[in-house]
């Protein structure tokens, strides 16, 4: 019965949601019958749970994923467990603060203020965020700023006098791009000299490039108060908590990444992101995202359906699914899920408007995910950004890519089929090592063949901790950078004829808001992703859907006309 039972409860859209019906219905506990299953937060020593849930059980599930649901046995009986969330205690480096700081402007030791007095005071305390690369980090970041603002923190204002700063410094950094750590230390050099001179200021690193150099952050710059890698962004909290008893902390451990409790605070008001997994299980030999963001940690189904249907509440009107690797959702759960379940499920969110989604990997991309794009069109955005980065079959073998020029056509090709008017876009690298002239052509050759709506290029650099950075062909400079400007010219082509393909269509634009070099004149995104200006007021517009007719075309963007009174 209880296999049977499983396989129900695994069958359904919601497993947490069929499991609260069965509890209702079948279980034999009494603590938890009535409340659908639900527990609460349990450890091995929550010794009261003995005779309902025993240790054995308790200790199994923390070696679980959130989301997982699977059928254990005991002394009780038999057991079907959900697993809603696992929380991990935080366990960082710490170093103990002297009590002085060396000020040279002075020359003498001059006393700290640690960030605990100013948390014990009525003084206004104000935070600063500092973003760098990817929407994954513009995620993380809104969630920090949740986190700060839930402490009592305000955000400090753009337009503050100059001589007035933020209490607390945070710089979410991207690992990505060359000469990285470069820009982190050029942007900590300021913070760093108001800590010396005494000023109350705490200053934290995070992201990628604060997960890649750990401790050598400190050594480089001792005013740092916190370094945490991307899985400790919704505990930020607990680690400024340390460091207002005087600690310095390093949080870079591979840890399961715990459901956020603080509210995020967005940075729009119309288009929400929303992280569905997190980390990546590739090994691109160019790539440090792996080393940087973990493995992949699939979020459970309930808790990202929680999270949009939150920001519908709040009035928000379009939604951005984020992962490194987003059609790898759900391959790690137990039971297996498939990234097109989800689609399928935001897609039913009662009152939201549009969904989009990415990163696409070539090699996961499934006809499962156009097919549910193609079945919901007013709510699921044509829209596939799906990184090609070469070309060549070769250098794609050298990168550990998994496909070739052939199937990442076939996947273009799918997509119009279903989708004619969807929009392709891709990230390409040019100048990897050993990448000969030929080579090159070839992702030359299939922008001729796609005509990517926009393609993101890059001149290959080397990444710390990557096994293309140890390669000895490597490229000089010239080279990369005239195939990256052959690239971009051919790009900004094909960009151009996709866009003049809107003239004469009415879109409908989701309006985001006022144009700050216009007067007069309102924005938004097509489902395809194409920003459009046109004539309208954004007081009355911001975060409604209208009909455009497209009368002009740039490369990178649309200029129309509003089509009627309709909106919605």
């Amino acid at each position: 019965l209880a296999d049977e039972l499983l396989i129900k409860c695994r069958a359904a859209a919601d497993g947490r949601d069929a499991m609260a019906e069965l509890a209702n219905a079948v279980s034999l506990c009494e603590m938890s019958r009535d409340h659908g299953g639900e527990l609460g937060w349990v450890s091995p020593e929550d010794y009261h749970l003995d005779d309902k849930f025993p240790e054995e059980l308790r200790k199994a599930a923390l070696m679980k994923k959130p989301g997982d649901l699977y059928l254990e046995t005991s002394r009780l009986g038999t057991h079907i467990v959900h697993v809603d969330d696992v929380f991990q205690t935080l366990t960082p480096t710490l170093r103990r603060r002297a009590p002085k700081i060396h000020n040279p402007d002075v020359g003498y030791a001059q006393p700290r203020t640690p960030l605990g007095e100013l948390l014990g005071t009525d003084q206004d305390l104000t935070y600063s965020m500092e973003t760098m690369g990817c929407q994954m980090n513009a995620a993380d970041s809104e969630r920090m700023a949740g986190t700060l603002e839930e402490m009592g923190l305000v955000r400090h204002p753009d337009d503050a006098d100059k001589k007035d700063f933020p209490n607390v410094v945070v710089i979410n950094t991207c690992s990505i791009r060359d000469h990285a750590e470069q820009k982190v230390y050029s942007y900590l050099g300021p913070h760093a000299l108001r800590k010396r001179k005494g000023e109350p200021v705490s200053i934290v690193v995070a992201g990628c490039v604060a997960q890649q150099e750990g401790e050598q952050l400190l050594r480089r710059v001792p005013e740092i108060d916190a370094v945490i890698g991307p899985q400790y962004a919704n505990r930020l909290g607990e680690v400024l908590l340390q460091v207002a008893d005087g600690d310095q902390v390093v949080a870079t451990d591979a840890t399961l990444i715990s459901e956020d409790v603080a509210r995020p605070r967005r940075q729009s008001e119309v288009c929400g992101w929303v992280n569905v997994i997190y980390g990546c299980n590739e090994r691109c030999t160019y790539c440090v995202v792996p080393t940087t963001r973990g493995v992949e940690q699939s979020r459970p189904l309930r808790s990202i359906l929680t999270e949009v249907e939150d920001l519908v509440a709040q009035g928000y009107r379009e939604v951005t699914l984020l992962g490194q690797n987003i059609d790898a959702w759900g391959r790690d759960m137990v039971p297996k899920r498939r990234f097109h379940e989800l689609l399928e499920a935001a897609a039913k969110v009662p009152g939201i408007g549009r969904v989009r989604f990415l990163t696409s990997h070539p090699r996961y991309m499934s006809e499962r995910v156009v097919s549910t794009v193609a079945a919901h069109p007013d709510v699921l955005a044509p829209c596939f950004h799906i990184p090609v980065q070469s070309g060549d079959d070769k250098v794609l073998r050298e990168m550990q890519r998994g496909y070739t020029f052939d199937s990442f056509l076939k996947i273009a090709k799918r997509i119009h089929r279903l989708l004619p008017e969807a929009a392709i876009t891709a990230d390409a690298i040019v100048g990897f090592p050993g990448e000969t002239e030929e080579e090159f052509e070839r992702t030359l050759e299939l922008m001729e063949e796609v005509k990517f709506e926009v393609m993101n290029t890059a001149a290959y650099s080397p990444r710390p901790n990557t096994p293309a950075a140890l390669r000895e062909d490597q490229l000089d400079e010239e080279t990369k950078q005239r195939r990256l400007a052959k690239i971009n010219e051919l790009a900004s082509r094909h960009a151009l004829e996709r866009s003049q393909g809107y003239i004469g269509r009415t879109e409908a634009v989701l309006v985001e808001g006022a144009n700050p070099r216009r007067e007069g004149q309102v924005f938004g995104r097509t489902g395809s992703n194409r920003l459009v200006f046109f004539d309208g007021d954004a007081d009355e517009l911001q975060g409604r859907f209208v009909n455009v007719h497209v009368d002009e075309a740039k490369a990178y963007h649309l200029i129309g006309t509003r089509v009627g009174t309709e909106e919605w």
